[in-house]
């Protein structure tokens, strides 16, 4: 059985592969490239606050802030953070992200006052999509990696000792994917 530390980095490799060949695959003039300054995302992960949305900025074409909320299986999850993007002579953008707010959700079957989020910091890597260079959106997918105190197990252990059954299972790993509209 592979470990989750050798799962991810098996994932990292693909998904690096995938952007690596899509360079050749894609090529385009320089000045085809969309430079958002503002964009409205719809999706589901930890940077849109579980199943939300988020408000993502770049007062730098390479650096951008977002704000991301939404419903989180035991709440309202919140997350905001800062997107580093490399862009590239492709349609496709390989990025860095950081965050603080939710990345742990428990939640409990007919015993909703169990129900808690726990707030932490979130890295991982992802990529932004533009299928076309003259639309007004594109597509985003990451792989996120939760950073999650001991708070969390010594919770989801409590509530095991209590014979208290959990609706969802926590993942050491998560995936992001939305679409963002550009609004500037």
């Amino acid at each position: 059985m592979m470990s989750p530390v050798k799962k991810l980095l098996l994932a990292l490799c693909m998904l690096s592969t995938g952007v690596l060949a899509a360079q050749e695959s894609f090529r385009t003039t320089p000045e085809a490239n969309i430079n958002d300054q503002l964009s409205f995302g719809i999706g589901v992960g930890f940077d849109y606050g579980g199943f939300g949305a988020n408000v993502l900025a770049y007062p730098h074409k390479n650096v951008g802030l977002f704000l991301g909320g939404g419903y989180a299986m035991a709440g309202f999850g919140f997350n905001a953070g800062a997107k580093i993007r490399i862009i590239t002579q492709t349609k496709i953008h390989p990025y860095f992200i950081a965050m603080y707010g939710y990345n742990a959700a428990i939640a409990v079957t007919n015993a909703t006052q169990y129900n808690k989020l726990f707030y932490a910091p979130t890295i991982g890597i992802g990529v932004d999509s533009h299928p076309r260079f003259k639309r007004n959106g594109y597509w985003s997918v990451a792989l996120m990696i939760p950073i999650r105190s001991n708070e969390v197990t010594d919770y989801t252990n409590y509530l095991k000792t209590q014979g208290v059954v959990l609706k969802n299972s926590l993942s050491p790993v998560g995936i992001s994917v939305g679409y963002h509209f550009i609004i500037h």
